[in-house]
């Protein structure tokens, strides 16, 4: 082996063994919860933090599916923990970076209906609507100078529809039976309430 060859070598294994481990051992790219909005920042008082050896066995099936799937579709998450909204709802903030521009910061949901536990993503912009309904709804209750229960009130029992395309909706029923759509796209993100 001539040394030319030799030392291209060295250089390109050296160069995979140093870049390598650091992007598949280390994760510090994960998203908190709170970086979504001010919302989830509100209600930091109420939400809980559970790792992921402390799901259910129902639970922890539908989220190894929920992993799969994340790993499949290149999204970064902490994969030790989830928040807890209810004892039928969890939540896990996403990160995914596009080929070109920014981070995109996702939500997916574990929901339990009639005993069952799915999976749901909320892109970015419906993220930011989930947000603004949590942000809205604590505003308006302060200002009424009511003391509602926001968790209760945002947080999704059934799941309604959901759809994707140039305006992504997610409709859901929450405990109290209100419908609550969330609508985004990148000109508006709303929440109706009905």
């Amino acid at each position: 082996m001539n040394r030319r060859k030799f030392l291209f070598s060295g250089t390109i294994g050296l160069g995979t063994t140093s870049i390598f481990p650091s992007s598949i051992i280390s994760n510090d790219n994960t998203i908190s919860i709170f970086s979504i909005g001010k919302g989830f920042t509100k209600i930091s008082g109420q939400i809980h933090h559970l790792p992921v050896a402390f799901l259910s066995k129902n639970l922890a099936k539908t989220h190894v599916e929920l992993v799969n799937l994340l790993d499949d579709k290149g999204y970064t998450y902490n994969n030790s923990e989830v928040v807890k909204l209810s004892n039928s709802c969890f939540i896990i903030p996403l990160i995914k970076k596009p080929l070109i521009g920014f981070y995109s910061k996702e939500l997916a949901m574990l929901i339990k209906h009639n005993g069952i536990y799915n999976y749901y993503i909320l892109k970015e912009q419906t993220a930011l609507a989930f947000n603004s309904l949590i942000e809205n709804f604590i505003k308006s209750s302060k200002s009424q100078g009511l003391h509602l229960d926001a968790l209760t009130f945002i947080t999704p029992n059934r799941i309604i529809k959901e759809s994707y395309g140039k305006e992504n909706t997610f409709t859901y029923k929450n405990a109290i039976g209100n419908t609550i759509t969330l609508k985004g796209s990148t000109k508006r993100q709303i929440a109706i309430i009905s």
